[in-house]
């Protein structure tokens, strides 16, 4: 019985401590994946790769010029990189004429885009860097991005809101010309 108290009294205290923060779950919007309708396009596989800090699926805030903080209890819903390859195929494809940007793997084109920082930041900014490469077509050239823009309030929601924004601008920075 003394070791029982101790032990009951020791989850109890764990699962309170459990159910007074709620984990919320962030999904970007135009994550979900659009085919544009009657295209004669050349089909390219979109592929984002993250930095492995980008990958535990936490949202990440930059909490001073040296420092990153990543959030317990405010997490990605999916995987990151396939909602940041859906969000940018749609983005892509709508500044493209010439090509068709599919999350699939079955084409012989690939735009690999590498995402270095995905984050909020102290100083009411998000920022979104990194650089994207060609496979398989000689006439398109990779392209280095960094994106900052206000972010239009506080809090996650709108982090993410301003973050799926950023990534409106990366496809503008990095669509092919044609």
């Amino acid at each position: 019985m003394k070791i029982l108290l101790p032990l009951v009294c020791a989850v109890s205290l764990t699962l309170g401590a459990c159910a007074g923060n709620p984990i919320t779950y962030y999904q970007l919007p135009g994550s979900n994946y659009q085919l544009p309708t009657g295209s004669q396009r050349i089909p390219v596989q979109l592929k984002v790769v993250l930095a492995e800090r980008l990958n535990q699926g936490n949202l990440v805030y930059q909490d001073s010029p040296t420092t990153l903080h990543f959030a317990q209890q405010h997490l990605w819903a999916d995987d990151l990189g396939d909602e940041i390859s859906q969000t940018l195929a749609n983005e892509l494809n709508k500044q493209s004429i010439r090509y068709l940007f599919t999350p699939e793997n079955k084409t012989k084109t690939t735009l690999t885009v590498y995402i270095q920082s995905f984050q909020g930041s102290y100083d009411g900014y998000i920022y979104i860097s990194g650089y994207s490469s060609w496979q398989g077509i000689n006439n398109e050239h990779g392209h280095n991005f960094n994106v900052r823009l206000p972010q239009q309030g506080n809090g996650y929601n709108n982090m993410v809101n301003a973050l799926a924004q950023g990534l409106s601008n990366v496809a503008k920075s990095i669509a092919p010309y044609n």
